[in-house]
């Protein structure tokens, strides 16, 4: 009983910590986006061309 209960805890630690780090990564990945001009540039014209 109490090895089910520290696995199920134990998952539960996993899965939110799994989804702090996607949240983490792809918030810095997006702010490293935003610094490059190169990127900047490439977006820009994605969005005026499709629009």
């Amino acid at each position: 009983m109490n090895s089910a209960f520290a696995k199920v805890s134990n998952m539960k630690v996993n899965r939110a910590s799994k989804i702090a780090i996607t949240l983490t990564s792809s918030t810095f990945f997006l702010y490293s986006l935003g610094q490059a001009p190169i990127f900047k540039n490439i977006l820009a014209g994605a969005f005026s061309c499709s629009s």
